[in-house]
């Protein structure tokens, strides 16, 4: 089976960490490296958006497989989505800085585990991956805003085509990775987020790099001309914040989509306002 970290795959669904350059029509700003979220509290996204935080338990049977969350609209428009390849264990949280906008709801989170390793949500209803559609409604905010999405893994499965396949709302957004030597063997991860708000449109986590050079894609979740904060993320596990370290960087979106490299080999500065997934 060809891994999604590998080019290509789902419509161009790549979003590469890789350098401290930018390719092709993207602007740059200073890299830095942040402390990883777990270590800290976020603040709360501030004016029209709100965080989501999605915790899912006892996914014993899809820790290989690939998992995809949707905060999808009231129009069947995703807002914001995201991908871990593949699980890597039986619990996962996902932090996403205002996920959810506070216009054009009711919203809903849709997310699958792809059991029947195609390498995407399938169009064929009662059959193949298992998916789940849960309100993000107030039931599930706390007093800061946050949705905060507590799952336990059944077999109450939902369709997430339905009444029909969401809308992405934009072009794909490429990052490509290249010298990443000193975090083979760590956990990695990508979010786009548009630089004005800081809401994040598109995250890729990838549990265990095992390669120093390789592109992740996200669909349909960047508009053009929009400049976009990029953000890798890797952590060791280890419980302490020095095994965290973060590399942001800004880089202009084209009519084409995002395409942005991040060298690790390249010089960066250290910051430290990252928050935990």
């Amino acid at each position: 089976m060809p891994s999604l970290v590998e080019g290509g795959f789902l419509m161009s669904r790549l979003v590469s960490y890789a350098g401290v350059l930018l390719v092709a029509g993207l602007s740059s700003s200073c890299f830095a490296v942040t402390d990883l979220d777990r270590f800290k509290t976020q603040e709360q996204s501030a004016g029209n958006f709100s965080d989501l935080r999605l915790t899912v338990r006892g996914m014993t049977s899809h820790t290989k497989e690939l998992f995809e969350y949707r905060v999808v609209d009231n129009a069947n428009v995703i807002q914001s989505r995201g991908f871990v390849q593949p699980l890597g264990g039986v619990e996962a949280t996902l932090f996403v800085r205002g996920a959810v906008p506070k216009q054009n709801g009711p919203f809903h989170l849709d997310f699958y585990a792809d059991h029947d390793d195609s390498l995407g949500y399938d169009q064929r209803q009662g059959q193949g991956d298992h998916s789940w559609r849960l309100p993000l409604d107030d039931k599930v905010q706390n007093d800061q805003g946050t949705f905060v999405v507590l799952f336990d893994h059944n077999t109450s499965f939902s369709y997430l085509n339905d009444p029909s396949p969401p809308r992405e709302i934009g072009k794909s957004c490429v990052v490509r990775l290249k010298n990443m030597q000193a975090f083979q063997g760590k956990r990695v991860e990508a979010r786009v987020a548009d630089a004005s708000s800081k809401r994040v449109v598109a995250l890729f986590r990838v549990p265990v790099a095992d390669k120093p050079d390789f592109d992740l894609t996200i669909p349909g979740m960047v508009e053009p001309g929009v400049t976009y904060a990029v953000e890798i993320y890797t952590d060791d596990g280890k419980a302490s914040p020095g095994t965290v370290k973060a590399f942001r960087f800004d880089a202009e979106s084209a009519e084409t989509g995002l395409d942005a490299t991040f060298n690790a080999g390249g010089p960066v500065t250290q910051v430290d306002d990252a928050v935990s997934p």
